[in-house]
This record gives C-alpha cells, structure tokens and sequence, in this order.
C-alpha cells in the first residue's frame, strides 16, 4: 500500500474544501499514479476530489454512511484495504489527515510532494519518523518537490 499525498512545507494538506494552492503539474502527476490503480480515502476526501479519478481507477471511500450512491464504501482503512486486495492493482491511500494518521504504519511506500511554501490550513499530513523511511526517488519541479519513500526495514 502506498500513501500518496500533497503538502506545504508546513506539512498542511487541506484548507476548508481543498488545497489552498494551486499546482496542476502536481495534480496531473496524482492523477497518472493513481489511474488504473485502487485509491483509498475518507468521505470528505472524495467529496473535494472523487469526481476527478479517471474511469479507470476504483475508489474506496472510508465513511460511517454507507448510502453513496455509485461509490464502494468501506466502515474501516482495514476493510478497505481488504476490499482492496481483491483488485490486484497497486493500492493507493489518498487522505484525509485521519486516514493518513491510521494508513501510515501500515505503509510500505509514500509518493509525497512539497509544494514550496507555507500555506495556511485545517489538516496536516501527520508527523513521520525521518529514520523509518529511506527516499528512493527525489525529483525537483518548478512548484514542488516531488520523494518517493520507501520503509527501511530492520534486520533481525
């Protein structure tokens, strides 16, 4: 499972009904990751960006309210990402902060992008333990930049 996520460098990923920039080479990237593939969020999540996922993609939304019309809903991230599992696509978790909170020890990758600056916000990206993670791609764009993260594993 991979989290894939845009920030400030404040680490805010989230202002009322969206982000409080506006950076569409990075959004174009979100959308190329997650096209074809299984993307995982919460209600609020895919309220501000559902319609935006191509076709192609299966999203499973994280919610207390399974009366969505058209939309796969899952009451927990561990019965999403079961449900996920049976896709055999690469699963993406694309947010809110809380499923971030919740997805990230389980994590075995993050596609995270900085957008440059400090904006303000509602919801951060949660807090990550530099050492548990090793960048395995780093990628510098004129808005933003761009790590792929993969968790180190410890030798027993």
């Amino acid at each position: 499972m991979i989290i894939i996520s845009a920030m400030s460098e404040n680490r805010v990923i989230g202002n009322g009904d969206g982000m409080p920039w506006n950076v569409p080479e990075e959004y174009d990237q979100y959308l190329q990751f997650v096209t074809g593939n299984t993307v995982i969020m919460g209600r609020r999540t895919y309220e501000i960006f559902g319609t935006d996922l191509p076709a192609s993609t299966t999203a499973i939304v994280v919610t207390r309210n399974t009366n969505l019309p058209g939309v796969t809903t899952a009451s927990s991230l561990n019965s999403a990402l079961e449900m996920a599992s049976r896709f055999e696509t690469t699963v993406f978790v694309a947010g809110g902060g809380s499923i971030y909170e919740r997805a990230l020890p389980l994590a075995e990758e993050m596609y995270l992008s900085f957008i440059k600056g400090h904006f303000r916000g509602d919801t951060y990206f949660p807090e990550f333990c530099d050492d548990d993670w090793k960048i395995i791609e780093e990628r510098e764009e004129p808005e933003f930049l761009f790590r792929r993260y993969q968790r180190q594993t410890t030798a027993t």
